[in-house]
């Protein structure tokens, strides 16, 4: 061959082997292009994503922190109410104890007063016992007096008998100190 052909062939081979590494390049250089692009979108929606979970982040802390005060102030009313229940416990318990005791003492007293009922009703028994006793014995002075009734009735009739006897002879002894002083004048 010709040596002006073989630099020729030379010059196009080296252009063609220039051509193909400009195309590689480009080639590379679209591939970088395009990977640094689909970078960017991916990063940008990575940022965007972070960007929303940020937000959605403070909201939940400030929904968080709203729930922690609210949680806060039902604390506070719950040691309120508790310290309230303590006192009314305490309450409780002291009335409990009052209650107890006059429970104790209201026992006692109706122990007293169920002894001083039994004496009572043995009183009772026993004045009714006494009762029946002088009712009977009632019944036995009512007929005696009843008898002494009759006797002083006999003995006022025979009082006014003898009143009226005694009258009767007073009168005949009038009569008669009368006759005989009449007789003592006539003689």
């Amino acid at each position: 061959m010709d040596p002006s052909a073989t630099r020729t062939t030379l010059k196009v081979l080296g252009l063609c082997a220039i051509l193909l590494l400009l195309v590689a390049a480009v080639t590379v250089s679209v591939a970088v292009m395009v990977w640094h692009s689909e970078a960017a979108r991916q990063l940008k929606a990575c940022h965007e994503r972070a960007s929303n979970e940020t937000v959605a982040l403070v909201d939940r802390v400030a929904e968080l922190e709203k729930e922690r005060v609210e949680r806060g102030k039902q604390m506070e009313k719950l040691a309120q109410r508790e310290k309230e229940l303590q006192r009314q416990l305490s309450q409780a318990k002291d009335g409990k104890k009052r209650l107890n005791a006059t429970l104790m003492a209201c026992w006692e007293n109706t122990t007293l007063l169920n002894t001083n009922l039994s004496v009572l009703h043995n009183e009772m028994f026993a004045l009714q016992a006494e009762g029946t006793e002088m009712d009977s014995r009632n019944g036995a002075l009512q007929v005696e007096m009843a008898q002494w009734q009759d006797q002083v009735a006999g003995l006022q009739e025979q009082l006014e008998s003898v009143l009226g006897k005694q009258a009767t002879a007073e009168a005949e002894k009038e009569h008669c100190e009368a006759r005989q002083n009449a007789l003592q004048e006539s003689l």
